[in-house]
């Protein structure tokens, strides 16, 4: 039987003990999960091999808003799936409709069974 590859998610989140959580549920969920603490570093992050098959944003954080990440991330990989999650999902709906015409946005705090099932959506 042949086993499907983990994919490789970049969770951008400079809240550390969300981050921490978020990664723990996802690794047990089968996914390799790298994490950039603000928006700098996963600019820098997605500008290197391998790059990751999902892209995980929160919206406010220092260097580069979760916004700026994901324009770039899109710019590397037009069909990257980008979830944002935020506390503001309104004003990111706004704007992230400018480069993602539906936008996958999650309010905290996070439903992460509704999450999950979504992320599960977006595999091969």
């Amino acid at each position: 039987m042949k086993t499907k590859p983990r994919r490789l998610v970049l969770l951008v989140d400079d809240d550390i003990r969300s981050a921490r959580v978020f990664v723990r549920m996802l690794r047990e969920d089968g996914f390799d999960v790298e994490v950039a603490h603000d928006g700098a570093h996963a600019i820098g992050r997605l500008s290197r091999a391998p790059a990751p098959d999902v892209l995980v944003t929160d919206l406010q954080m220092p260097h580069a808003d979760g916004i700026a990440v994901a324009k770039y991330a899109r710019s590397c990989n037009p069909t990257l799936p980008i979830f944002m999650v935020t506390g503001y999902p309104e004003i990111v709906a706004a704007r992230a409709k400018a480069f993602d015409p539906e936008p996958r946005i999650f309010t905290k705090p996070l439903d992460y069974p509704t999450f999950a099932k979504e992320l599960d959506r977006t595999g091969t």
